[in-house]
């Protein structure tokens, strides 16, 4: 006790212990068994199955995870086959990849989707990505593989395949309906362009017939009035020609004539004519169609330019209105543009959206049973432009 008492009160320092100095290889020894044991752990304990093998596909060691999809310890799998774990229909496809690998031996990765039948468990889907890891003495490469289950990502899979299958025959589908539909339609407007044919011609002729027969009585019962009765019956011989003028107009826009004798252009611009006289926006008719088109194409067209017209005068506020026809290699193209308010600017008016929208319903209507295209252009105040695009029937 003296002692120790008399060694702190000389030096308070704790005693130094001395270990030996290690050397460099010694250093190098160390860190190897530490880098060793930090790969085994991660070896054993990763969470995909890992197994390692020799050229021939025998195992020669198996991490926890590879054991526990193949149901055994990782010691029973040690000298067993990999083969013998793939289903009977794949193992000879398997021992054909295989052999083809190490006689290669590249370092490169392939990845095989194989069925693996454990000992005494369900097979099941596995993915087996094998790369060439090392050397041997005799330099063949020995083998290192992990072992994946798969079989929820296939079961995923295969109802994605049936999903799209049903897409498919769903989509093929309604392809067939739509191209059925569109054929209805085109014969439905078909039917009704040759209907409004009919009754316009025989409105025209009987309004004609009935106002020439009416004229005739009138002259005749004039000759026995006095004047003053004369000056009445021309007053209703002018509501009669009003009345007759209005008949031919409305024969004229069921079915103009002048659209069947001498085509679209024609047609369109005495429409403009009309429609500038009875509102006193000024249209402009110009381009081509390079000869007559189809009469149904020629027919929707006109019915198109018809409409935005109407829609213009109903809408647009417009004092200026073009029309625009211009043929191209595989395609028609037709462009109605205004000067008015736009569509954003008359939408916001109650109630005027919904007759705008019918309307364009009906061009719609019109442009799908031709196949064809429609495009609205519109901004607050600086007009609105329709282009409807349709493509050329081959001969």
């Amino acid at each position: 006790m003296r002692l120790v008492a008399s060694r702190s009160r000389n030096d308070q320092r704790p005693p130094v212990a001395h270990f030996p100095r290690l050397s460099s290889f010694q250093r190098s020894a160390l860190f190897a068994r530490e880098e060793a044991r930090r790969y085994r752990h991660l070896f054993e304990c990763a969470p995909d199955g890992y197994l390692a093998t020799d050229r021939r596909g025998t195992i020669e060691e198996a991490n926890r995870s590879a054991a526990a999809l193949l149901h055994l310890h990782p010691g029973d799998l040690v000298d067993r086959p990999l083969s013998s774990f793939v289903c009977d229909e794949q193992r000879r496809m398997f021992a054909t990849r295989l052999d083809r690998l190490t006689r290669q031996g590249s370092p490169r990765k392939e990845e095989w989707l194989l069925r693996l039948a454990p000992a005494g468990a369900d097979a099941f889907d596995a993915a087996l990505t094998v790369a060439a890891v090392s050397q041997s003495a005799s330099g063949t490469p020995n083998l290192l593989w992990s072992v994946r289950d798969i079989s929820s990502r296939r079961r995923v899979e295969r109802r994605l395949l049936e999903s799209e299958r049903r897409y498919r025959s769903l989509y093929d589908d309604m392809s067939r309906s739509r191209d059925e539909l569109r054929v209805l339609s085109a014969r439905y407007l078909n039917a009704r362009e040759e209907e409004a044919k009919r009754i316009g011609r025989e409105l025209h002729d009987e309004a004609g017939q009935i106002g020439a027969a009416v004229y005739l009585a009138l002259a005749e019962i004039g000759r026995d009035l006095l004047p003053h009765g004369r000056e009445r019956l021309r007053e209703i011989g002018a509501l009669i020609q009003g009345i007759e003028d209005r008949l031919r107009r409305l024969s004229h826009e069921l079915r103009p004539s002048i659209l069947d004798d001498l085509g679209l252009l024609p047609a369109i611009e005495f429409l403009a004519a009309g429609f500038s006289r009875r509102t006193g926006v000024l249209v402009r008719v110009r381009g081509s169609t390079g000869g007559r088109l189809d009469s149904l194409l020629e027919t929707a067209l006109y019915r198109i330019v018809q409409e935005a017209l109407s829609n213009i005068s109903k809408h647009a506020r417009a004092t200026y209105a073009e029309v625009e026809v211009s043929r191209r290699p595989s395609r028609v193209v037709c462009a109605i543009r205004d000067d008015g308010i736009g569509l954003r600017g008359e939408s916001a008016q109650k109630g005027r959206r919904q007759r705008r929208g019918l309307g364009l319903l009906g061009v719609r209507e019109r442009l799908d049973a031709l196949s064809g295209k429609l495009l609205l252009m519109s901004r607050p105040g600086g007009g609105t432009e329709l282009l409807a695009s349709v493509p050329l029937r081959r001969s």
